[in-house]
């Protein structure tokens, strides 16, 4: 989950940056490229098998008209109930069937910042064995692991216990440059559905997409500003109802402008990206943000554009209505 949330746990928000700007998608020279990375599989929400399925169906779609390879990070408590489970499984199994590849984001979804380490850790073993079972049938094992909340641990002391765990357990970190609070847009927008409001549902719909340029539009500048360049970047969204509608255009305007889609190890093997990651905090930024950090660069967060005012107001009375 995005760095907004996180924030908003201990800050409240500044107002909107640019709200209503539409991000110039013009094609550019520059090579660019990008991995995808899809959370919190099989779906969100994850009461309805059938829901699920039809998110599943259409990211994936999105996915293969664009020829993406991504990495989705699966939530094994999602697999519950136990009467559901070889439902479940067989989503996740979609995803090896289209040449994706699993990787663990826990059972639960717990935040480091709050839990014991030693409760965490747990978490992450009971995040197993849904991906391990499927991935085993291919010859395979789970390699990739993103954190929930995309919080890497409050202390030095904390990070450092828990990437010796997740060493010992055949795990990389997922990294991730542009996050676009996706789930934001979605609760919103679920909200206006389940009310009738189509116009809403479609305002917030475009809304989305153009944040989500907003956002690239930036980290693209950060990028030079850190490196000199413009690196890979690496897309973290949702599998959820939104993604299911505007995934499609989303990658439609990357590529208009200049990005082609590669896989998070092609990505990752750009020499910029051995950088080692020194942020240490309650927050979990893009890491353009926390490789600036090794490289004695101010961090900027507060430069990193938020949804527009009226999409926070909708998603904070759509939670307040939940």
């Amino acid at each position: 989950m995005s760095r907004w949330l996180a924030a908003l746990a201990f800050a409240s928000l500044g107002a909107a940056a640019a709200a209503g700007v539409r991000a110039a998608d013009a094609p550019t020279p520059v090579p660019r490229a990008m991995a995808v990375t899809v959370d919190d599989l099989p779906a969100l929400p994850s009461g309805d098998v059938a829901e699920m399925r039809r998110v599943t169906e259409e990211v994936l779609a999105a996915l293969s008209r664009h020829r993406v390879t991504a990495v989705g990070f699966v939530n094994e408590g999602k697999l519950e109930p136990s009467g559901e489970r070889g439902a479940r499984l067989a989503l996740l199994e979609s995803w090896l069937v289209a040449g994706h590849d699993l990787g663990n984001h826990t059972y639960s979804h717990p935040d480091i910042n709050r839990v014991a380490l030693g409760e965490y850790e747990q978490d992450v073993l009971r995040g197993e064995p849904g991906i391990r079972e499927l991935l085993a049938r291919r010859g395979r094992a789970p390699r990739w692991f993103r954190h929930p909340l995309t919080h890497t641990g409050p202390t030095r002391e904390v990070r450092t216990a828990f990437e010796a765990f997740l060493k010992e357990r055949g795990y990389a970190v997922a990294p991730f440059t542009v996050e676009n609070s996706d789930y934001v847009f979605d609760v919103a927008r679920r909200h206006a559905t389940s009310r009738g409001e189509r116009a809403a549902a479609e305002r917030l719909r475009a809304a989305y997409v153009d944040y989500t340029l907003l956002v690239v539009e930036r980290m693209e500048a950060l990028s030079r500003d850190t490196f000199g360049r413009e690196i890979p970047q690496v897309l973290l969204v949702h599998a959820n109802r939104t993604n299911a509608d505007a995934l499609g255009e989303v990658l439609d305007r990357l590529a208009g402008r200049g990005y082609r889609f590669v896989s998070l190890d092609e990505a990752l093997a750009d020499e910029a990206w051995r950088t080692p990651d020194e942020f240490v905090g309650l927050r979990g930024p893009s890491w353009l943000y926390r490789l600036r950090v090794a490289k004695g660069l101010p961090l900027r967060l507060e430069s990193e554009p938020d949804p527009p005012q009226w999409v926070l107001d909708l998603y904070r009375n759509a939670q307040e209505r939940r």
